[in-house]
């Protein structure tokens, strides 16, 4: 229990200890609510213990979550009132909700929340200004339902009598079919019956790696490099020796050579993933080894690749040489970020909306982005519908997710 130093008065104790409540209860940070003052000043004050009177700190911290609320009604009877003094606290926590940044942004107000509820917008004004003439209570937890901050939490490991949670984490994102997927699996088919090369391009978060990944799961006898900024010919011509089973010899020349002996006419695919990271001679052994050995050569990577193949005088060779080069990819399309979505949430999800509107604003909402709708959005979302198992998720809530943890405004 907070313990208050002699700069405090009873009003203002009471009003911190309300606000801690909040804080406790939507495991917030300082940097959620300190309006503009000093962090280390807001905890101070927060903790009971700070050097001068703190009027001026806890005025503004119970403005932000209580709005116009008179913190004596908390301390008195209701006058008559058919409001306790639970429905003012909660009419006023409402009040505030709906002056905060990312419900403002979305233009969210009492007509938005009348329709929801299937109420006038004058009959949500008077109840959340405290004038309803009626008991308040049901429709004040109604209407803070749709506008509460999304509410987060840590997975944690299911105890045994308990269902296993559903968990989104990097390295462990079960593999989904996209089209992105499927379209990299055409492009290895095309270098692997044509022999010649083939490339696809496609902007970061896309699911690329995921794509080949499945692919060389799919086809074990594929040689994968991972490129990176570090990937020149010596290190390409080593690792493809490394997947053989060769031993590596000082010579390029050789390593080269034996290469050659062993893939010719095998049929097998090398994939060069983030080739446009590599540095510009690590394309140049691909490139005589699918002559010599007459397999295929696959390039995968970031747009810039495009540019990387088509613009540079040295890469005209391979540019030459490419059987299979679709159109590269800014986004996913609509389709992909609704499979993904199912998939990974398993259905257990439930929303306000199943509509082409919902699922093309959550493409927008998600830039198109596989990476930001899986490893960002979904693992919230899951714990979110985990705590909230009676309530269907809504652009309300994913736009509170985005801008409580992943700092993005509303859309």
């Amino acid at each position: 229990m907070t313990t208050f130093n002699e700069h405090y008065s009873e009003q203002q104790i009471l009003q911190i200890q309300r606000i801690n409540e909040e804080i406790h209860t939507y495991e917030l940070s300082p940097f959620d609510y300190a309006q503009g003052w000093d962090l280390e000043s807001v905890k101070k004050v927060l903790a009971g213990r700070s050097p001068i009177n703190p009027k001026k700190v806890v005025d503004a911290l119970w403005l932000h979550f209580f709005d116009d609320l008179n913190p004596t009604a908390l301390t008195t009877e209701a006058n008559g009132s058919i409001y306790s003094n639970t429905d003012l606290q909660l009419a006023a926590k409402i009040r505030a909700r709906l002056k905060q940044t990312d419900i403002k942004e979305q233009g969210i107000s009492s007509a938005d929340i009348a329709r929801k509820l299937n109420k006038t917008p004058g009959a949500i004004s008077q109840i959340i200004n405290g004038k309803y003439a009626a008991s308040p209570e049901k429709h004040l937890h109604d209407i803070w339902a749709l506008v509460e901050p999304a509410s987060i939490e840590v997975t944690k490991e299911a105890k045994p009598n308990e269902q296993k949670h559903i968990r989104i984490r990097y390295g462990e994102v079960p593999f989904v079919n996209t089209s992105v997927a499927k379209m990299i699996e055409l492009a290895c088919e095309h270098a692997k019956e044509r022999r010649r090369f083939s490339v696809f391009a496609g902007q970061a978060g896309l699911g690329k790696s995921k794509g080949i990944k499945a692919y060389c799961e799919k086809h074990p006898d594929t040689i994968l490099i991972d490129g990176s900024e570090q990937t020149s010919s010596t290190q390409v011509l080593e690792e493809i020796c490394v997947k053989l089973g060769l031993p590596k010899n000082g010579s390029a020349y050789k390593n080269m050579n034996k290469i050659i002996n062993a893939l010719a006419d095998s049929e097998r695919l090398i994939i060069l993933d983030e080739s446009d990271k590599c540095k510009p001679n690590a394309l140049d052994p691909l490139r005589t080894i699918s002559d010599k050995a007459r397999i295929g050569i696959t390039l995968v990577g970031n747009i810039q690749l495009i540019d990387k193949l088509q613009s540079q005088e040295r890469f005209e060779l391979i540019a030459s040489r490419v059987c299979f080069w679709p159109r590269p990819y800014g986004e996913m399309p609509v389709d992909d970020i609704k499979t993904l979505f199912f998939e990974l949430t398993q259905n257990t999800v439930s929303l306000s909306e199943d509509d082409e509107k919902w699922w093309q604003w959550l493409h927008k909402r998600v830039e198109g982005n596989a990476r930001l709708l899986v490893e960002n959005l979904l693992p919230h979302i899951l714990s979110w519908s985990r705590k909230n198992k009676n309530k269907k998720l809504d652009r309300l809530t994913v736009n509170s997710i985005f801008s409580t943890v992943l700092n993005k405004p509303a859309i």
